[in-house]
């Protein structure tokens, strides 16, 4: 790698729908479980995605969010909540450094882990697409370093085979889609200017797509058309909740596993979401935890990512993100030759936060790269929060005054970009009624009198 070239692609920018970014750069979501142990933002957290605005990434996208209170009770160790008004003040915390220091926020939202999920009463069945249905993880399977650390360490193999599932009704379907669409509106209050619909990775919304995990015979399961069901709907609804901001959609590109999802098939999933008005797919890979290499890649299984980002940037229209690929030479190439437009970016910004302001100024050579030695996710799978050895700053940022906010700056608006730009529907207003115009009404002479002013 050399300090000559411009990496003027990566430094692009580039629009999401209504949103600009300042250049290629994504932090990718993943669970840092830094959050609370009741779904709150901490100072710990807050810090944590300020030092990567601060470092130069156009969009810092947070781990999978849980949209419902059902969705919250079987999370990954810690997980973000956001489905009441009582989240909202510690993501808006959130929200506003991210702006301060120059970068857009993105929320990751997820209706559900499904069968991936776990409670903390374990004597709970998790809701899925079908009953008595967990999930089982063989060492062969598990990403690089991991195999290595539970062969020594028996505690945490409490997460190579998931709690015992139930069959969710239609009724509840429809119900969580429709608290998700209202949490997603939320998530638009707080500040948050992307919203990233959570569909990769063997979790709820990937649990109806796959021919593995959905046995249904109703209309959210059996043929292609009905297993896309459930996706599709989610993504309808928060399309018409949210209409003044970006909305894009994370999905595996394939499974991967003998039976599963096909690339072809992901792909004619991308193109309706597409036509639903998405802004923009976002792919990762793999089954989820039962093919957890490709979940969390190392070099050799990340390697035809950008294959699968041109396959599919080849059908659509919309951006393309691409995850995994910490080489800036590489990254650059790929984006010039339009093999996808945006880099989701996550281990190699755990351990150098300065990423994209060492290309911007010149000093590529300074870049600490990432071995993917997964010592960050080894922690976290004991329930701590991660760490790494080549950055003492990782996890403590926020006993760092570099990246505590200061006086409101004047590119940080007063009011959310999302509720100024378009308003955003009621979700509880019977479809068949018409939308009340307020302020027509609020203006509107009275028997006589004058018009208020």
């Amino acid at each position: 790698m050399t300090d000559k070239k411009d990496f003027s692609h990566i430094l692009s920018p580039i629009k999401i729908g209504p949103v600009e970014l300042k250049n290629r750069i994504m932090l990718a979501p993943m669970n840092e479980t830094m959050s609370g142990v009741n779904g709150e933002a901490t100072e710990q957290m807050i810090s944590y995605f300020a030092a990567r605005a601060k470092g130069g990434t156009a969009l810092v996208c947070t781990g999978a969010i849980m949209g419902t209170k059902l969705a919250s009770e079987f999370v990954w160790g810690r997980n973000l909540h956001l489905f009441h008004q009582g989240h909202m003040q510690g993501l808006n915390l959130l929200t506003e450094r991210i702006h301060y220091f120059g970068g857009m926020a993105g929320a990751q939202m997820t209706i559900g882990f499904g069968r991936q999920g776990h409670s903390y009463d374990h004597h709970k069945l998790a809701p899925a697409p079908t009953a008595g249905l967990p999930y089982e993880v063989t060492m062969p399977s598990l990403p690089k370093g991991i195999a290595e650390g539970w062969s020594i360490a028996e505690h945490p193999r409490s997460w190579i085979t998931g709690q015992m599932t139930r069959e969710m009704t239609i009724a509840e379907i429809h119900s969580e889609q429709k608290e998700f669409a209202n949490s997603c509106q939320l998530a638009v209050v707080s500040g948050f200017d992307v919203i990233e619909i959570h569909g990769p990775h063997g979790y709820l919304e990937h649990q109806f797509l796959s021919p593995l995990s959905n046995k249904r015979t109703d209309m959210y399961g059996g043929e292609w058309r009905n297993r896309k069901r459930f996706l599709t709907e989610v993504a309808e609804q928060i399309r018409y909740a949210c209409p003044g901001i970006a909305v894009g959609c994370r999905i595996s590109a394939e499974e991967h596993m003998q039976g599963g999802l096909t690339e072809e098939e992901m792909i004619d999933l991308a193109k309706d979401l597409e036509a639903i008005g998405l802004d923009y797919i976002s792919l990762s890979d793999g089954a989820g935890y039962e093919e957890g290499g490709h979940l969390i890649a190392d070099i050799d299984r990340s390697k035809h990512y950008p294959e699968h980002g041109e396959a599919f940037k080849k059908a659509l229209k919309i951006p393309v993100i691409v995850t995994s690929q910490h080489d800036p030479v590489k990254i650059d190439k790929n984006i010039a030759d339009g093999r996808y437009d945006i880099q989701a970016i996550g281990r190699q910004l755990f351990i150098d936060p300065e990423y994209v302001n060492k290309l911007a100024a010149g000093k590529a050579k300074d870049i600490v790269r990432c071995k993917r030695c997964n010592m960050c996710l080894i922690r976290c799978l004991t329930g701590l929060t991660p760490a790494c050895a080549d950055n003492p700053n990782f996890g403590r940022e926020y006993a760092m005054d570099e990246y505590k906010i200061g006086p409101r700056q004047a590119h940080e608006s007063l009011l959310p970009i999302g509720m100024l730009t378009a308003p955003m529907p009621a979700l509880d207003r019977p479809w068949w009624k018409k939308e009340i115009s307020l302020i027509n009404d609020f203006f509107r002479p009275v028997q006589g009198r004058t018009a208020r002013h």
